[in-house]
C-alpha cells in the first residue's frame, strides 16, 4: 500500500447538481486534510450512476468544479464500474443467510446500495483488486464524509464486510457524516 489514507468526498448521484451536500463535503474535507497532515492522502468521489442514472451528467464539469475549489481528486469512479467487485464481495460472504438476501437483489439485477459500499471499501483497502482502481492507490485507512441519511447503507456494508474473510477492515473505515438530503 502506498497509501495512508484514503478520503472520499463529494459523493454525488448523476441526475443531480453540484449543490449544499458537495459544498458543506468539502468544509469537511478541509477540517480532516488539515488533521492528517504530512500523511500520503488520496482524495476520491464516488459518482452514483447506478441508483438514478442520468447519462447527461458531465464528469469534466464536476471535476473542475472540485479542483476549483481546491480539492482535486486522485480517482473518480461511477458506481456501476463496481459491479465486477460487487460479485466478488458476494461470492467472498461466508453468512448464508446475508449471501442468499443479497443474491436474491442481484438474480434481480438490482445491486444494493450496501454492496456498492462493501466493494468500494475493500477496493481502498486493498482487500480485493479491479483494474478501474490502480493498486498503488491502496490506503491503510480510509475517511468518508458522507450526509447522515446514507447511515443505513454503510452500517449494512459493514455487516457485509464483517461477513468477509476481512472482517477487521471495519476498524480501518471511518465515517465522518453531515446532516444532508433526506431519504425519500
Amino acid at each position: 500500500m502506498s497509501k495512508d489514507l484514503s478520503i472520499e468526498y463529494a459523493h454525488i448521484y448523476t441526475n443531480n447538481h453540484i449543490g449544499d451536500e458537495q459544498k458543506l463535503s468539502l468544509e469537511i474535507l478541509s477540517s480532516v486534510t488539515k488533521e492528517h497532515a504530512g500523511k500520503n492522502i488520496s482524495l476520491v468521489v464516488m459518482v452514483d450512476d447506478y441508483s438514478f442514472p442520468d447519462p447527461s451528467f458531465d464528469y469534466a464539469t464536476f471535476t473542475e468544479w472540485l479542483r476549483g475549489q481546491g480539492f482535486q481528486p486522485d480517482i473518480v469512479l461511477r458506481e456501476s464500474q463496481l459491479m465486477p467487485s460487487c460479485d466478488e464481495v458476494l461470492h467472498l460472504i461466508g453468512a448464508d443467510r446475508l449471501k442468499n438476501q443479497i443474491g436474491d437483489y442481484v438474480r434481480a439485477k438490482k445491486y444494493p446500495c450496501s454492496l456498492f459500499v462493501a466493494a468500494w471499501y475493500l477496493l481502498r483497502l486493498g482487500h480485493i483488486k479491479n483494474p478501474i482502481f490502480p493498486n498503488e492507490s491502496a490506503s491503510k485507512q480510509l475517511i468518508n464524509i458522507l450526509p447522515i441519511s446514507f447511515k443505513p447503507f454503510e452500517d449494512k456494508a459493514f455487516e457485509i464486510i464483517k461477513a468477509t474473510p476481512f472482517a477487521a477492515a471495519v476498524d480501518q473505515i471511518e465515517n465522518r457524516y453531515f446532516e444532508g438530503r433526506l431519504v425519500a
